[in-house]
């Protein structure tokens, strides 16, 4: 039985090669532009391609026949391969010869993503750390902050919870840090001859890496995931910063272990294939969150690259990366990105990947709960705000070193902490009972209504008391002019509809906005800007009456707009337009009679 299965697919394999050739002879007959272009300006790995061969399917005469090797194999993600190419091959026809070889579910690019910094200009060095406890210091809002402290009098330690940060590394000897960062107990402790596992150059764990006492770094393959960039060691540091040491400052968890790897190089940038080796790492060794301060947007420039070979544009591999996470019950906490874009319309990677329930995505907001200048939204796509202006942490440059940063990446690690106070306090929790509890748990705000699925900003003491049942989904309104027409005579109104998706089991109150020709309270009367739509009803209606003011004016028009507000979404049709007729009839014209002549 295995000789018959093996030659079947290694019958499948030459017919496939034998029709890849033909394919191949065609392509190769056209001139080759051998691929000579720098991933940081092309946007992905020249030397480097990914692809998932489909089940039972053998690449090996493939790989042979293409001159490329397997740097990689990921058998917890399908079989996932990384490839390495020749040198100057080029991208483009070998994503296409392993589309046509119709042994592969992919073939993607190797996809460079970036760290999710905002610049800033370092100005402040007193510590305040606000998006804990915000006091209104320094122009912000008392109160406008993740309430820790009061959280804190119900949890303030995770000791059971290994959060992989997925970054530039940790500066893992940092005075906020090292009592704080996981320890992999296959290489620590007494190992041969009673030396220390932690620096005897073993593998000992036989995980392929030697001495990853505090993680990897995917990039050069080693157990050293020493940060020189330092946006991790600030992530980090926001995380799990030791508390109650009398020095620097404190992350949302006092204990915890924090487990670096390293992916991002010193510029912040990485590429997907090494994220995806630190997401496999994290997985193997028992990481319960997975903080994701990073990511790209997948539209252009990648000059079709995708689009050649029938891929979807959202990075199969890093998709099913993060799958695999969440196979093994690993919750995925993602930054929304810093372009103060909508994600449901320029999805950014991975938060945007909204099919992934393990996947939380955050935006930031500032000391006055607004939402921050620079952060990304999403009404379907990003799920909460967390402080992410001017935060102040761990910075790689001592191990004394501290600096303010801004950025969704910054908002990340405090989604991340919560998620790890609250897990730490529901041990027997599910990832998808973690994550409701934190949705759950948010602090309504008008900036967020709108903007993201819960509307809200994360709060540390209401997620650890809130339900572990998944959040319903915002009720989507939409309004629609069911009487287009009123009139001045009688006076005739016209109607609008606004009409809710959802739970009627509340009022829900709806605002809008007005606009058109007509003017509120002088040609109709005086409309307030919102309605509630009743209990255990689906809609309600808002009446145009028309003012008979006896002055010619025309027909006008009253257009009713929706407005985003907490408890809903705007859908479609969010705007709709009644037009008033005038009653009115113009002066009669006299008639000009000419004089008869006479005799």
């Amino acid at each position: 039985m295995k000789l018959k299965s093996l030659r079947c697919n290694r019958s499948a394999t030459t017919s496939a090669l034998a029709a890849l050739i033909v394919w191949l002879v065609a392509v190769l007959a056209q001139p080759l532009v051998l691929a000579q272009t720098n991933p940081s300006t092309t946007g992905f790995r020249t030397d480097r391609i990914l692809v998932k061969p489909k089940p039972g399917a053998d690449l090996t005469m493939v790989h042979v026949s293409f001159g490329t090797k397997v740097l990689r194999r990921f058998p917890g993600i399908g079989n996932l391969q990384v490839l390495q190419l020749l040198p100057g091959a080029d991208v483009r026809v070998l994503l296409g010869a392993y589309q046509q070889s119709g042994l592969v579910e992919y073939a993607e690019p190797d996809f460079i993503v970036q760290a999710m910094l905002e610049p800033n200009d370092f100005r402040y060095s007193d510590g305040s750390l606000w998006g804990l406890h915000n006091t209104g210091l320094y122009g912000g809002t008392a109160g406008a902050d993740i309430d820790a402290p009061n959280g804190w009098d119900i949890q303030s330690t995770a000791d059971d919870i290994v959060v992989a940060v997925i970054d530039t590394g940790a500066r893992y000897t940092h005075e906020d840090l090292a009592g704080n960062m996981w320890v992999n107990p296959g290489e620590s402790g007494p190992g041969l001859l009673g030396v220390d596992k932690s620096a005897n150059g073993i593998d000992d764990d036989g995980d392929g890496y030697i001495d990853d006492v505090h993680g990897i770094n995917a990039i050069l393959g080693t157990g050293i995931p020493w940060d020189d960039h330092g946006h991790g060691t600030h992530v980090s540091g926001t995380i799990g910063g030791v508390g109650n040491n009398s020095v620097g400052v404190v992350g949302v968890a006092w204990r915890i272990q924090l487990m670096a790897c390293k992916f991002l190089d010193a510029t912040g940038h990485g590429s997907i294939s090494d994220a995806i080796t630190c997401i496999d790492y994290a997985r193997k060794k028992g990481a319960k969150i997975i903080n994701a301060s990073w990511g790209d947007y997948t539209t252009d420039p990648y000059n079709g690259i995708l689009a050649d070979h029938n891929n979807t544009a959202h990075w199969n591999a890093l998709h099913d990366a993060i799958a695999s996470a969440r196979d093994a019950g690993i919750l995925f906490v993602a930054a929304c990105g810093n372009d103060d874009t909508d994600n449901d319309v320029h999805p950014l990677y991975p938060a945007s990947y909204a099919d992934l329930d393990n996947l939380i995505a955050v935006a930031a907001t500032d000391r006055s709960d607004s939402k921050a200048s620079f952060s990304n939204y999403g009404a379907n796509t990003v799920h909460l705000g967390a402080p992410g202006q001017d935060i102040f942490s761990c910075w790689n440059g001592s191990d004394s070193d501290y600096r303010y940063l801004s950025g969704t990446s910054m908002a990340t690690p405090h989604v991340v902490g919560v998620c790890a106070l609250v897990w730490s306090h529901y041990s027997e929790d599910s990832y998808a009972q973690i994550k409701s509890r934190v949705l759950n748990g948010v602090e309504p705000l008008p900036s967020l209504a709108g903007k993201c699925v819960t509307g809200g900003r994360l709060n540390l003491s209401q997620a650890l008391g809130a339900s572990a049942t998944s959040p319903s989904a915002p009720a989507v309104v939409i309004v629609i002019a069911t009487d287009p027409s009123a009139s001045e005579a009688g006076p005739d109104p016209g109607t609008f509809t606004i009409s809710r998706s959802g739970s009627t089991a509340q009022a829900l109150t709806v605002y809008y906005t007005l606009a058109g020709t007509a003017q509120n309270g002088v040609d109709y009367q005086t409309l307030s800007g919102s309605v509630t739509i009743p209990t255990d009803a689906s809609s309600t209606t808002v009446s145009v009456t028309p003012i008979d003011d006896n002055q010619l004016e025309g027909d006008e028009t009253v257009v009713v707009t929706l407005s985003f507000s907490t408890g809903y979404t705007v859908g479609s049709p969010g705007s709709a337009t009644v037009v008033i007729h005038d009653n009115d009839l113009p002066l009669p014209v006299p008639a000009i009679v000419s004089p008869t002549s006479g005799t």
